[in-house]
């Protein structure tokens, strides 16, 4: 369930919850390059990832 500041900045009605999305991507010797940080309104959004297996 969202903070009472996520509710407020993404005008949710109450009850509603949010996805947390948190992504790193790292270079090829594993340091990070960019962190990302998303939260979204549940019923607003569809998170789908797709990467080739190694």
């Amino acid at each position: 369930m969202p903070t009472p500041d996520e509710a407020a900045i993404l005008h949710l009605s109450e009850g509603t919850p949010v996805l947390t999305v948190t992504r790193i991507a790292r270079d090829e010797d594993g340091l990070p390059l960019e962190v990302n940080d998303m939260v979204l309104a549940a019923d607003r959004y569809q998170v789908s990832y797709e990467w080739l297996a190694d």
